[in-house]
């Protein structure tokens, strides 16, 4: 999926908790983690892809728990929903062949994509898959434009209130 793709899936994930300013934007920077995380090591030759640490349910896993049962750790959860769809939404729209990869370490790693990256990404984008991601994103601006959901003008919420 594409960062558009994935950010418009937190944007609507954070409308439907009704997230205040501060979660959303959590919400919102966290659905990039997996890219963050695994793309550097990929460009630097740790990795063979570019979904191993950062897209593994395993790490999201360790990571949900922490966050979870430390309670100083709490006011981060909203990252929770941001990051989680981030995986879910590669698995199920854009690299259900290289399920091995979410599965890292346990199961080994698959290079991604199998062809050339510029290929790759035109055939993506005119596959079924790739339509489909339009719909989150045609959903999000909805939100934006007809409901005017502007929560990242408000700055007046409390930090440690993840919901209004």
């Amino acid at each position: 999926m594409t960062p558009l793709g994935h950010l418009a899936l937190a944007l609507i994930i954070g409308r439907t908790l009704k997230y205040n300013t501060t979660a959303l934007r959590l919400c919102l920077l966290a659905t990039f983690l997996p890219d963050i995380i695994d793309k550097p090591l990929f460009a630097i030759g740790v990795s063979i892809t570019g979904h191993t640490i950062g897209h593994s349910v395993l790490t999201f896993s360790v990571i949900s728990i922490l966050l979870i049962s430390i309670s100083r750790l709490r006011f981060l959860i909203p990252i929770l929903p941001g990051y989680g769809s981030h995986i879910i939404a590669d698995l199920i729209v854009a690299y259900p062949k290289f399920l091995t990869n979410y599965f890292w370490p346990i199961l080994p790693q698959r290079p991604t994509p199998d062809d050339p990256v510029i290929q790759y990404w035109i055939d993506y984008a005119t596959s079924i898959t790739g339509i489909i991601e339009f719909i989150p994103v045609i959903i999000a601006l909805w939100i934006i434009i007809v409901d005017r959901y502007t929560p990242l003008a408000d700055t007046k919420t409390e930090p440690s209130d993840t919901n209004s």
